[in-house]
Formats: structure tokens, sequence, C-alpha cells
């Protein structure tokens, strides 16, 4: 028999080479798990992940919202898993799941605790604190948005419920890391605010950098953080202002047509 859970896992990757040797064999719990590969990557993640078990798919990279509903439709299984090539579940996660799906009644998702890691240390503060993410859900309830970033999966039906563990967050591990993930959301949270109608100015460049640095430093207790907190939130000024003044350029590109 069997003893696998009904649950297809969903994958992006573009170059995690390493990071697919350490998750695969973790998920050994899921019937099936489907990776979406961007061809433009490392040629190495399709044969990594085909040895360890798992299906892949080419699509180039357009957005992560449009990449996951196109991994989404291809899994098989009645529950989806979504992770991270970056995400570990925990060992209390990963014994949870059977229960959670057992019992889920009339429950179509699931959130579960996440802790993000930054320079190699788990960030307690920040604002990062108590966050949970919607991870488990019923596949044919679920539909992701075509958001480029920070995507979103709305699933219809009871819930959520809140599966027991951790997903642990090993990201922003370099300091190339930072700078690329800082450069890359500002600009296309700036594109994305633009889309939706919103302008910016002067005043915004000025004043919401600070004010981000401010809620996160001293409001959401990353002073605790000691100088991984001080680092971390002074990014995350950073890539307001980076954002602002992209959303400003466009808004002073608009007005000169």
């Amino acid at each position: 028999m069997d003893a696998r859970l009904p649950i297809s896992v969903l994958l992006l990757v573009r170059d995690e080479v390493d990071d697919l040797e350490q998750l695969l064999p973790t998920l050994a719990f899921a019937s099936e798990v489907v990776v979406v590969r961007d061809p433009r990557g490392d040629e190495r993640v399709r044969t990594t992940a085909e040895r360890l078990g798992a299906c892949v798919l080419d699509r180039p990279f357009d957005g992560f919202g449009p990449q996951r509903a196109f991994a989404l439709a291809a899994c098989r299984c009645d529950w989806v898993l979504w992770l991270d090539a970056d995400e570990r579940l925990d060992a209390a996660a990963r014994a949870g799941l059977a229960t959670a799906l057992r019992d889920a009644g009339t429950t179509t998702h699931f959130r579960i605790a996440r802790s993000t890691w930054f320079l190699g240390r788990r960030i307690r503060w920040c604002g990062w604190q108590g966050e949970t993410v919607l991870r488990l859900f019923r596949r044919e309830r679920a539909r992701f948005d075509a958001a480029e970033v920070h995507e979103t999966v709305a699933v219809d039906g009871a819930g959520p419920g809140l599966l027991p563990g951790c997903i642990e967050h090993l990201s922003y591990r370099t300091w190339a890391d930072c700078v690329g993930k800082m450069t890359a959301y500002a600009s296309a949270n700036a594109a994305k605010a633009h889309r939706q109608g919103r302008r910016a100015g002067p005043l915004d460049v000025l004043l919401r950098p600070p004010l981000r640095f401010l809620r996160q430093y001293v409001f959401q207790l990353g002073v605790l953080d000691g100088a991984h907190g001080l680092v971390l939130c002074a990014l995350a000024s950073t890539q307001v202002l980076l954002k602002y003044a992209a959303l400003w350029d466009l808004t002073r590109a608009d007005r000169s047509r």
C-alpha cells in the first residue's frame, strides 16, 4: 500500500540546484512533486529534480502568479502544498500533514507559521514575528492571482485551519541575495502600483523610507534583533526608497505625455 499522502507539492525554480538537493528528499510524504522550471536557468535543475523523483515542466518565467497558476494546473492530487525552494517544513509540520488531511472535514485550506532567516540568523522581530502563510489547499478550490511578485492564492470554502509546526524560510543568505531581491522587488512593486493607478511625488520619496525604518526597527521591535535587525530594517527602508523613486519617475513620465 502506498503510504504517501494525497498531496502535490508545487515548486518554482530557476537555478536552485543545492536547494533542490536538500529539499526534495524531505518531501517523500507527497504523492507527487511538480517542479516548474524557467528554461533560461541552470540545466542542472532539471536533472537534479528528475533524479530525486520530481515531475519537471519548463515554462519561461513571466511573473510568480502566472507561473504558479501553470504549476497548479499540472497538479493531480486533491491537496496542494505550495513551497519555495528555500523553504523547509520542520518535523512537526511534516508529521501534522496526515492528521490535518484526515480531520479536514469541510476545511479547504490551511495556514502555517513561517520563520525567516536573514544572513544566517533567524529574525524574531522586525515585523516578521507571528507570520503565517496559506500553503495547503484543495486543488479544485484554489486559484492564483496574476501578480508578478508577492502572489497570493485565493481558496473558496471553509477555513483556514492552522497546521502544526513551522516553515523555515532560509532566504537572504548572502549580501548579494539581499541586494538582488531588494532591487528586483522595488522595481516590480513600483510597476504594479503604477498599473493599479497609484502615483508618487517627491514627498513619498522623502518621507516613506524613514517611516518604514521607524515602524520596523522601533515599533515592530527590530532593535531586539541586534545588528541583523538594524541592517534588515535599513534594507527595507531602502527598498521603499527605490520603489517610490521608480514610481515617481513613472508618474513624471505620465505627466509629460
